[in-house]
């Protein structure tokens, strides 16, 4: 059966629209559009056979058999999506669609009957349109893959679905003070920059209130549904640099895959703690608490964290007197809690009270593949 002769079979069986003809021989000249396609195909059979003198019983318009007019709304659909999206800012997107599954089924059916070797789904030929027509009048970027918004057309309820895709942010920054609150600070400024619903704040290990830093402790911060994208990322860390207690570096965009990256990393962390007593240590009685802490290097510790257990892991612990004060410079493993570490194990050891004046987090390290441990 030739071109003209299947499409005259499937016109004077059904009335289908313009799109869905085309769609029908979509594969053999994919670059033009079905509509079009259709329109030509239905205008060469006819004249075809009427210059030959041969009767067509094409069906009379109406309702399309296979989309029930669906194609026909495409520019209502078009308009609902641009109201939609002026609250937005985003370079990218891609367009999703739920086709009713009685039509799916229909579509199914035609094509057991006429055959499916040029054919383009509904669905597919669908989103395309209204991609193609979206990206014509936005100048956005369609994106297959992780785009700024993802826009899903239901045609049977006439609604519209916007998924926006996180904003990650990735920077670093220093705790100054005992009792700055860094994680609100950042989240607070970043969410309403980018307005935001609300955020998830991501770090390297724990960062007990009582700790200062050192070092710049990396995190990444991801922003749900942001209806802003282009934040201004230097003048945000001019902003949360105004605080006493808190100074952040390297705001930069970022995405799912650093996320999971750090996630993963093997760090270890390390924290110099300043205990105080109330009397001097006298020297035998130095190297006996010396040597009794030293005995856990190498080690792990039990720790009872907000119901969970774990089991840090101590790589290094030096430990220095200096007059009531005990100066002890450890590093162990991510997830290490260094106050349960003095007010458990240390003070367990010590036999002896004393005052926590200051714990540092001195800085961060990656594990070398050799100093693995299972």
């Amino acid at each position: 059966m030739d071109l003209a002769e299947r499409v005259k079979e499937i016109l004077e069986k059904y009335y289908i629209c313009d799109e869905c003809l085309g769609r029908q021989f979509h594969n053999i000249i994919p670059k033009i559009r079905n509509r079009e396609k259709g329109r030509i195909l239905r205008t060469f059979v006819l004249f075809s056979y009427l210059h030959n003198k041969e009767e067509v019983k094409i069906k009379k318009e109406g309702e399309c058999y296979l989309c029930k007019n669906m194609f026909n709304k495409i520019d209502f659909y078009l308009n609902e999506i641009k109201k939609r999206l002026k609250d937005y800012e985003y370079n990218s997107f891609l367009i999703g669609s739920k086709i009713p599954k009685e039509l799916i089924s229909r579509e199914e059916e035609f094509w057991d009957e006429n055959g499916v070797d040029f054919c383009e789904a509904m669905k597919s030929s669908f989103n395309r349109e209204i991609g193609y027509r979206l990206r014509k009048e936005t100048k956005k970027k369609i994106k297959f893959e992780n785009p700024d918004i993802m826009i899903v057309v239901d045609p049977e309820k006439n609604e519209i679905d916007l998924q926006i895709s996180p904003l990650y942010i990735k920077g670093s920054y220093k705790k100054k003070t005992k009792k700055g609150k860094v994680q609100k600070l950042i989240e607070n400024t970043l969410v309403k920059k980018s307005s935001a619903s609300e955020s998830i704040f991501y770090s390297i290990g724990r960062l007990e209130q009582n700790v200062i830093t050192s070092c710049y402790r990396p995190f990444i911060i991801m922003l749900k549904n942001p209806k802003k994208r282009k934040l201004g990322l230097k003048k945000i860390k001019q902003e949360i640099n105004k605080s006493k207690s808190i100074s952040v570096s390297n705001l930069s965009y970022s995405n799912k895959d650093s996320l999971d990256e750090m996630k993963n990393e093997k760090i270890t962390a390390s924290y110099l703690a300043t205990l105080e007593f109330n009397k001097k240590f006298g020297k035998e009685e130095f190297k006996e608490i010396r040597k009794k802490l030293i005995s856990l290097r190498n080690k792990r510790v039990l720790q009872f964290l907000k119901k969970k257990t774990r089991k840090p892991y101590i790589r290094r612990l030096k430990v220095k007197v200096s007059g009531r004060k005990l100066i002890i410079d450890v590093e162990s493993t991510v997830g290490f809690s260094i106050n349960s570490f003095l007010k458990g194990k240390i003070k367990k050891l010590i036999g002896k009270d004393f005052k926590i004046k200051e714990i540092i987090l001195k800085n961060y390290r990656k594990m070398k593949s050799h100093e693995m441990y299972s």
